[in-house]
């Protein structure tokens, strides 16, 4: 009986040890941070600085954004919406924090599509916004944390 036993954990380890070197792992697939080269559609919150809260400033931006892949980088372009109130948008790219890039402005829409360098899409990235409401005498600089939601991301043709 013992020996049964033993016979049947070792079979059961050697089960495992098989598959797990088989089946690739999930986690591994799920975390990939660079899809392949092309144009995809993403969304994203923006968080708060200090915890993974959605922050007011959330509503301040399109979805989805759209992520460029080439062979060396990765660049996002997203629309801010209240154009005129959220003066600045900068990212936090290899440790140095950038200005995005105004790729359109629309003054009807009250709307600008900026571009900015992302060196990751599974954590977090830090950006720094400006906001200056005139009428509310309202004029105050936030770090927010841009979170881009990788199950979402969508290759466009």
């Amino acid at each position: 009986m013992k020996q049964r036993f033993v016979l049947l954990i070792g079979g059961l380890i050697m089960f495992t040890l098989i598959l797990g070197s088989v089946v690739p792992s999930t986690a591994t697939a799920a975390s990939s941070s660079r899809p392949a080269k092309g144009t995809y559609t993403l969304d994203y919150d923006i968080l708060r600085a200090e915890d993974n809260s959605v922050s007011m400033a959330n509503d301040y931006f399109e979805k989805p954004a759209k992520l460029y892949v080439t062979d060396s980088k990765m660049t996002m372009q997203i629309t801010i919406n209240h154009s005129t109130w959220t003066t600045k948008f900068k990212v936090k790219y290899k440790g140095q924090i950038v200005d995005s890039t105004v790729i359109k402005t629309n003054a009807a829409k009250d709307t600008r599509i900026v571009q900015f360098p992302i060196a990751d899409l599974s954590t977090p990235m830090i950006s720094q916004i400006h906001v200056t409401v005139p009428s509310y005498n309202y004029d105050h600089d936030y770090t927010i944390r841009f979170k881009p939601n990788l199950k979402s991301v969508k290759k466009v043709n």
